[in-house]
């Protein structure tokens, strides 16, 4: 996949911080700042501050407030999609709503986290988003199951030809596992579950992992 960020010593993933409550930005470089392996470049009180920095700083990773004054973060994502798609987002919200999760996967969210989840699921998305492009959590895929379910018009799938190790590929891919992971349950190598994965993209007409999801999810794939 394009544009992921290769995780190592030297290259820390760049992070934002992106939301209207100081204390609450403060705990989350307190815990963000326990992997070497992340570096927070900048934190912002809204979207305007937002863009303001990272035309000067640029990040790998932002963790962004949906409810924000001046400018919210449904704005900012879809802005930060349009302007500067290779950036993952992972939305922050109190809520957990199915339909405001399917709005935001939908405008190119790449992660969905509760501002009560526990601190080692924070670390584990911002990893997985920035290796993977994508991090779920159960209630996200029981949120994008649900709203794709409702969509379908049909139970049966007339999308493009997908061969059934395609189809494999992308099942565990909605199941959150990663690329090495889906190698060793499908016994082939990671570089050949990318070949597929790229194969769907193209196929499916999906821009990134997102986009298969979604694909895989309204059409009942999943």
């Amino acid at each position: 996949m394009n544009n992921l960020h290769t995780m190592t010593s030297t290259t820390p993933i760049r992070i934002a911080l992106v939301d209207d409550q100081k204390l609450f930005r403060g705990g989350l470089r307190m815990i963000l700042s326990d992997n070497e392996n992340f570096n927070v470049v900048f934190e912002a009180g809204n979207g305007k501050q937002f863009f303001e920095r990272l035309a000067f700083e640029p990040v790998d990773v932002v963790i962004l407030d949906v409810e924000m004054p001046i400018m919210d973060g449904i704005e900012t994502l879809k802005l930060i999609k349009e302007k500067y798609p290779e950036v993952h987002v992972i939305m922050l919200t109190m809520h957990d709503n199915d339909r405001l999760i399917n709005h935001l996967m939908q405008e190119g969210a790449s992660g969905f986290l509760l501002k009560d989840e526990n601190p080692e699921v924070v670390r584990t998305a911002v990893e997985r988003v920035a290796q993977e492009g994508i991090y779920f959590r159960d209630y996200v895929s029981k949120a994008l199951l649900k709203g794709g379910r409702q969509k379908s018009d049909s139970a049966s799938y007339g999308g493009p030809e997908i061969t059934e190790r395609e189809r494999q590929v992308l099942c565990l891919i909605c199941q959150e596992f990663t690329s090495k992971e889906i190698a060793e349950k499908l016994f082939i190598s990671a570089r050949t579950v990318e070949g597929h994965r790229r194969s769907l993209q193209d196929k499916t007409g999906s821009r990134n992992i997102v986009g298969l999801v979604l694909y895989a999810v309204k059409n009942g794939i999943v």
